[in-house]
């Protein structure tokens, strides 16, 4: 959670910002809508791995009907006690916006994600940079006593920035 929200800081940092993007994406400049995404994100990654049976992915394929953690996850996410939960956060978070968020585009083929959304998603599950993949690196090398996962993920966060799309503009990524 601490590196979702530390990698959405700088991302959404308006030194960090093309100026084309900016008027892209209008969230960014509106306090409160940035507010509620931070939140958003935050949240997601806290429940990212919800679905995840103990040791990880081993037993995934025989425990769970549907083969993966991720599909338990949406559940979760979705169930009736958790959507109480974030109806009484200040302000109320929409359960679809964390489902999003926590799952990505590559696990929700049927769903529909801005490129903001689609951004955010990358945060947490993106396969470069994301923060679930930092985290398990990190964490890995630490109790496994090596130094190949070891790296500076400080100094990644604080470089990365959003680009704009190749020919029209609009968001693509961030790097």
């Amino acid at each position: 959670m601490e590196l979702a929200g530390k990698v959405y800081d700088v991302i959404t940092d308006p030194n960090n910002i093309h100026p084309t993007i900016k008027s892209l994406i209008p969230e960014i400049e509106r306090e409160d809508e940035r507010r509620y995404w931070r939140r958003v994100l935050r949240v997601a990654a806290l429940c990212h791995d919800i679905g995840h049976l103990p040791f990880s992915h081993a037993a995934e394929k025989e425990l769970l009907s549907s083969g993966n953690h991720e599909t338990l996850t949406v559940e979760l996410i979705r169930s009736q006690e958790m959507r109480e939960i974030w109806e009484c956060m200040t302000p109320p978070l929409r359960t679809q916006d964390i489902v999003k968020l926590a799952v990505g585009p590559k696990e929700l083929r049927n769903e529909t994600f801005t490129d903001w959304e689609a951004i955010l998603a990358e945060i947490i599950v993106g396969d470069a940079f994301g923060v679930d993949r930092m985290d398990y690196l990190l964490r890995d090398s630490h109790h496994a006593g090596v130094v190949y996962g070891k790296f500076d993920h400080y100094r990644l966060i604080d470089t990365l920035r959003l680009l704009p799309k190749e020919e029209d503009g609009s968001i693509c990524s961030w790097c």
